[in-house]
């Protein structure tokens, strides 16, 4: 887990680990040997300052230092979900209604 600290408060969070029993149901054991990255919040009031892409870029450079090539992650937020189409593209998977009506859940799978 890695955390950004401003004024010695904890402003945001990322964290990586297997894919989740979540990703590995939806995708039917396809990814059961990919680390996921997840957990990654930023506090509201410090949001659109780069501290989220900061936190993904560390997290992301930790994984390739490991050896790591390619890994997964998913949302069900639709913030989030702009965000990471933005940086990733369209997901390998996308579970259209998946927690409710107009409510979707995607799944990447990133080489880096």
């Amino acid at each position: 887990m890695l955390n950004f600290l401003y004024e010695g408060c904890i402003v945001g969070t990322i964290e990586y680990g297997p894919a989740s029993d979540l990703i590995n149901s939806c995708t039917h054991g396809k990814y059961k040997n990919l680390y996921e990255i997840g957990t990654v919040f930023v506090r509201p009031d410090y949001q659109g300052q780069g501290i989220g892409n900061l936190l993904l870029n560390a997290m992301i450079q930790e994984l390739q230092c490991k050896g790591i090539k390619e890994f997964c992650m998913d949302s069900g937020y639709s913030n989030a979900q702009k965000i990471w189409r933005k940086r990733f593209g369209e997901p390998e998977y996308f579970l259209e209604n998946y927690w409710a009506e107009g409510q979707h859940h995607l799944i990447w799978k990133i080489k880096i």
